[in-house]
């Protein structure tokens, strides 16, 4: 609505300028917007017409051309990075893998090894706990005891050799004494173990 100071032809003048400069604005962001498209494909219109025929019609020359675009050389740099970093990958993966069977390897070795240990280790403690029954002091009593028992029994056997005449006087005396004096001496040091036990057991020990 015109004002009080404005002539209706001056309003009129007014809104074509208005509109004239929409029409700029509006021009301008299409030539931005072509010009940033214009950055990414090829200026066709440096070609010649045989040039732009031969793109039409050869594969081989329009690939070439497209080639030489910089978007698509940049996506070749990006692709060519993109693999290398691909066969580092690999190659790294590969590296490891390759350790990763070392370290099982050694890690079967050391278990075998050390399964054979502790076979050895289980036949070793069995020798000990055997060695520890036939050395402990009432194991050692008890075969004094068994050992002056039989040498008794050898006296005696002499003694009713000599009655029965199965041998003589001097045999009799030979064999009867060194039997006795055996069975004399293992009931002497089985006595003395057992007072030796008898003190240990009132100690506590």
């Amino acid at each position: 609505m015109p004002t009080a100071q404005q002539t209706p032809q001056q309003t009129q003048q007014q809104q074509q300028q208005q509109q004239q400069q929409q029409l700029t604005n509006e021009d301008n962001n299409g030539v931005n917007e072509l010009k940033l498209e214009d950055d990414n494909m090829p200026n066709l219109s440096t070609l010649s017409l045989d040039e732009l025929k031969q793109l039409d019609r050869d594969p081989e020359f329009f690939d070439d051309f497209i080639e030489e675009m910089s978007v698509v050389q940049h996506l070749n740099e990006e692709l060519d990075s993109m693999m290398n970093q691909v066969e580092n990958i690999s190659r790294e993966n590969e590296s490891k893998g390759s350790h990763l069977v070392e370290l099982k390897r050694r890690l079967s070795d050391d278990y075998t090894a050390l399964k054979t240990l502790g076979e050895k280790c289980d036949q070793l403690n069995k020798k000990y706990l055997k060695k520890s029954e036939e050395y402990a002091p009432q194991h050692i009593r008890e075969l004094l005891q068994i050992a002056a028992s039989n040498a008794d029994a050898d006296c005696d056997r002499h003694v009713e050799h000599f009655l029965n005449g199965k041998i003589d006087v001097q045999t009799f005396l030979n064999t009867y004494q060194s039997s006795k004096k055996i069975s004399a001496e293992r009931k002497a040091r089985e006595e003395r173990l057992g007072t030796q036990l008898s003190a240990l057991e009132r100690a506590g020990i």
